[in-house]
C-alpha cells in the first residue's frame, strides 16, 4: 500500500465522525478524488475555528512538502486543541497515533529530495542519520512560540509504571491514570524517529534551542532535523529505504552502590552481572499496528519496586555507612535469616547511617540508555547519531511542566527572586551536559553537550519574535522540558564529574547516580518542600517541623489522607490532639517513613496530585507565599518554619464557615477560595507512648480564606477580618 492510499484510508475513516464538515470549513474535502490534488491545492484556512488559532500563519495547504507545521491536515490530526467540528460539537472519531504518523510521513513523501539536495540545503554543515524524540505542540510550548509545531530532542523521557500504556486520543497523548484503581500507575512511553539532520551552532532565530542561552548556545553544536526517514521508495529520491531503531537500556544502580562503597560483600565480576546490572525486560517497541513506528514502551511491572534476587534467593549486602539516604537499608537480615524491619526501632536513622549490618537489596525498573537509528542504504553515506533514553520514575504532577514553572516564577511579580524553592529551579532541557559516556558501544561524545536541548526544524527564513498566548491544554510530555534539571541527583537522571582523555573535567548525565531504589529520592525531594517543583509533591507539612523547611506547594487535606482520601505516598497527615489541657499537632515521624515500603505495598498514587493543572499548581504556590507574608514570615526560611501548615482545602461553595467569615469581615470573596489552617509552633517532642509519633505544641492558631484579591484571617478565638497584604 502506498502512503497516499494509507492517507486516503485515514481520511475516509475519520470523515463521518465530523472531520469532513470540519475540513470543508477550510475548503478541504477529505473525500475528494483524486485526493492527492485536493491535498496540495491552496485553501482558505479559517483560523477562528477552535484548534486552528495557532496553525502556522504561512500554511495554506492541507499538505505542504516537508513542512508539517504548514500542513493543515497534519495539524488537525496532531494538535490536542482540535477536538470539535466547525459547530463546536465534539468530533465522534479521533485519529490514532499510527494515523498521525502516516500523515507525517506523507508530508515528507510528496517531493522526496535526493541526498545531494539535502547537502545543498545544509550548505556545508555535517549531515547524519539522527534519532530524535518528538512531539507536536501548541504554540506556547514550541521552541519559537510563534505557532504550533513539532519539537525535537535527542533525549526522551519514558516513565515506569504498574499498568500498560493508555493513549488518550482526544489529548493526543498518553496518560498515567488507571480508571477505578487509585494506586495503578501506567507506564509512559516516548516516540523516537530517524531524521537526516544537520549539525549547526545554536541559532535562536532559526531553530533554537528552546530557552536560548546566549552565553553558551552560540558556541555549542546541535543536531537539527532536516528530513524524516521512513520505509519505502517515497522518502529519498532513487532510494529504497528500510529504517529501524535499536534501543539499549540499562539499570546498574546496584552495581554502582558496590563501586562507591567498599566492604559491601560484593565485587567484580559479580557486580557486572544480573541482578546488579539489568538490561532485559526494561522497555520494548510498541506494535506498529497500534501506535506506528518508534514508540518505546517501558515494561509494566507488578510493583514499582521489587526485592533483588540472585540464584532464586533474596540478595543481601553489607550496608555501608553514611549513604546519605541514597540506598535503602531498612530491612536488616538477622543471623537466623529473618527480616528485621528497622523502622520499628526508635533509632532507625542512626542505625541506617552507621550501617555495618546485612540488608536486603531492592531494585526498580528505571534506566538510561540509547536509541540508535539504522538505515542500511545510508550506512556508507552518513554517520548515525543516537538519542539518549531515560526511563524515569512516575511523575506525580504529569500535567505540570518544569519549563512552564520556570518561566512563570520569573514573570510572577510577587516573587522578586525566582529561587523560591529549596533548590534552584531548572528544566532538564536547559542542562548542557553530555550523555552517559559509559553505556554499551560508547555512542556519545564528551563534546556533545546539547543532547537534552529541544530544537525546532531549521527555517530558511528568520522567525518573528511575536508569540502566541499560552495553550489551554495541559498534558504530559516525554521531552526534557517536562523533566527536572539535575542537582545531586535530580528526579529522572543524575550526574557525575568525569575526566576526559585530554584531562578536562566535565559534567556527565548518568542514570546510575540516582537513589536505589527511586523511592529513596522521592522521600528526600518531597520532604524538602517539592525539591524539584512540578515533579515531587510537597510533604513538608506531613512530617514534624525540621530544620528551616517550610511548605511551598501545599497539598490538600485529601491529597495527604486527612479526610479519608488516598494519600499520594500513603503517609498520614497531622492531627490536632489535646494532652494535659494543652493543644498539640501530632505527626508520624519523618524518621520512620519508608517510601520503598510504600512502593513494595503498591500504595503510591497519583490519582489526586496527577490531576493538578499548571494554573492550579501556580495558584497554590502564590497563595502559600501570600499566607506567609500576612503572618509576618516574609522570605525568611526560619520564620516560615515557625508557622507550619496544618490544613489546606480548595473550598467548595456553599460553605458555612466561609459565609461566617465573609459576614464578620464585611466582604465577599470572588472566584476561587482556599482555606489554610496555620499554627505558631512550640517545641517538638517524641510521644510518650509511641516513638513513631512527634508532638508539636500549638502556641497560636490562624485560619485564613484566600482568594485572588483578598485574604480573610482569624487568629485563635478572634473575629474574622481582612488581612493587610501591604506589610
Amino acid at each position: 500500500m502506498t502512503l497516499l492510499e494509507s492517507v486516503t484510508q485515514v481520511c475516509h475513516r475519520l470523515a463521518p465522525g465530523g472531520w469532513r464538515s470540519l475540513m470543508l470549513a477550510h475548503g478541504l474535502d477529505l473525500l475528494a478524488e483524486p485526493l492527492a490534488a485536493e491535498l496540495r491545492r491552496p485553501l482558505t484556512v479559517n483560523r477562528c475555528l477552535s484548534g486552528f488559532e495557532d496553525f502556522d500563519p504561512d500554511g495554506v495547504c492541507a499538505i505542504e512538502a516537508a513542512a508539517p507545521s504548514r500542513s493543515l491536515l497534519y495539524h488537525a490530526l496532531a494538535s490536542p486543541q482540535v477536538t470539535v467540528d466547525e459547530t463546536g460539537t465534539d468530533l465522534l472519531l479521533l485519529p490514532t497515533q499510527g494515523e498521525i504518523e502516516t500523515v507525517l510521513n506523507y508530508v515528507y513523501s510528496i517531493a522526496p529530495p535526493t541526498l545531494d539536495q539535502l547537502r545543498l540545503t545544509a550548505a556545508g554543515a555535517p549531515l547524519a542519520v539522527v534519532a530524535f524524540a518528538s512531539e507536536y505542540r501548541c504554540a506556547a510550548d514550541t521552541v519559537h512560540g510563534r505557532h504550533a509545531d513539532l519539537c525535537f530532542s535527542r533525549t526522551g523521557i519514558a516513565r515506569v509504571g504498574t499498568m500498560p500504556a493508555r493513549y488518550d486520543a482526544r489529548q493526543r497523548c498518553f496518560l498515567p491514570f488507571v480508571d477505578g484503581d487509585a494506586h495503578g500507575i501506567r507506564v509512559m512511553p516516548v516516540r523516537y524517529s530517524a531524521y537526516i539532520a544537520m549539525q549547526l551552532r545554536g541559532d535562536a532565530q532559526r531553530f533554537g534551542p528552546m530557552d536560548f542561552q546566549a552565553d553558551v548556545d552560540p558556541e555549542l553544536d546541535f543536531w537539527v532535523p532536516l528530513h524524516k526517514l521512513f520505509d519505502g521508495d517515497q522518502c529519498l529520491a532513487g532510494l529504497q529505504l528500510a529504517v529501524t531503531l535499536e534501543n539499549h537500556q540499562i539499570n546498574e544502580k546496584l552495581r554502582h552502590i558496590h563501586l562507591r562503597h567498599s566492604g559491601t560483600g560484593w565485587a567484580e565480576p559479580q557486580i557486572s552481572q544480573p541482578p546488579f546490572v539489568v538490561t532485559d525486560d526494561l522497555a520494548a517497541w510498541a506494535t506498529v499496528e497500534d501506535f506506528g513506528t518508534g514508540l518505546l514502551l517501558p515494561e509494566p511491572k507488578a510493583r514499582l519496586v521489587e526485592p533483588a534476587r540472585l540464584e532464586g534467593r533474596p540478595l543481601s549486602f553489607l550496608m555501608p555507612a553514611n549513604t546519605g539516604g541514597m540506598v535503602h537499608g531498612r530491612h536488616k537480615v538477622d543471623a537466623d535469616g529473618s527480616i528485621n524491619d528497622l523502622n520499628n526501632h526508635p533509632d532507625v536513622e542512626a542505625l541506617v547511617r552507621a550501617g555495618g549490618y546485612e540488608a536486603l537489596h531492592y531494585q526498580d525498573a528505571t534506566a538510561d540508555g540509547w536509541v540508535r537509528p539504522h538505515c542500511p542504504v545510508l550506512n556508507d553515506l552518513l554517520p548515525t547519531v543516537a538519542a539518549y533514553s531515560i526511563i524515569g520514575p512516575p511523575d506525580f504532577y504529569p500535567l505540570c511542566s518544569q519549563r512552564k514553572l520556570l518561566r512563570w516564577v520569573r514573570e510572577e511579580p510577587l516573587f522578586p527572586d525566582p529561587d523560591i524553592w529549596h533548590a534552584r529551579l531548572e528544566a532538564l532541557s536547559n542542562v548542557r551536559y553530555c550523555a552517559n559516556l559509559n553505556l554499551k558501544d560508547q555512542l556519545f561524545s564528551d563534546k556533545d553537550r546539547g543532547v537534552t536541548a529541544i530544537v525546532a526544524s531549521a527555517e530558511p527564513r528568520l522567525r518573528t519574535s511575536s508569540q502566541m498566548p499560552l495553550a489551554l491544554s495541559s498534558r504530559p510530555s516525554s521531552l526534557p522540558d517536562g523533566a527536572a534539571g539535575v542537582f545531586g541527583p535530580g528526579w529522572e537522571v543524575g550526574w557525575i564529574r568525569q575526566k576526559t582523555s585530554d584531562a578536562q573535567w566535565i559534567n556527565v548525565l548518568a542514570g546510575y547516580q540516582m537513589a536505589s531504589p527511586f523511592p529513596e529520592d522521592a522521600k528526600i525531594c518531597a520532604a524538602l518542600g517539592s525539591f524539584w517543583p512540578g515533579v515531587a509533591p510537597d510533604s513538608v507539612r506531613v512530617f514534624e517541623p525540621r530544620s528551616s523547611l517550610h511548605t511551598i506547594i501545599p497539598l490538600t487535606d485529601q491529597e495527604i489522607n486527612q479526610h479519608g482520601a488516598i494519600a499520594w505516598d500513603d503517609q498520614p497527615g497531622p492531627q490536632l490532639i489535646v494532652q494535659d489541657n494543652r493543644l498539640f499537632a501530632q505527626y508520624h515521624a519523618y524518621a520512620h517513613a519508608d517510601y520503598t515500603q510504600v512502593a513494595l505495598d503498591g500504595l503510591f498514587s497519583l490519582s489526586l496530585t496527577g490531576r493538578t493543572s499548571q494554573p492550579a499548581y501556580e495558584r497554590r504556590v502564590v497563595s502559600m507565599h501570600r499566607v506567609y507574608q500576612v503572618l509576618g514570615a516574609d522570605d525568611d526560611n526560619a520564620q516560615r518554619n515557625a508557622w507550619p501548615l496544618l490544613s489546606f482545602l480548595e473550598v467548595q461553595q456553599p460553605d458555612n464557615e466561609l459565609d461566617t467569615a465573609q459576614q464578620e469581615a464585611g466582604v465577599v470573596l470572588e472566584g476561587w477560595v482556599q482555606r489554610f489552617s496555620m499554627y505558631k509552633r512550640g517545641a517538638v517532642s517524641t510521644a510518650d507512648d509511641d516513638f513513631k509519633l512527634r508532638h508539636v505544641e500549638v502556641e497560636r492558631q490562624v485560619l485564613l480564606f484566600v482568594s485572588a484579591d483578598t485574604i480573610l484571617m482569624k487568629q485563635d478565638a478572634g473575629a474574622w477580618q481582612i488581612a493587610d497584604e501591604t506589610l
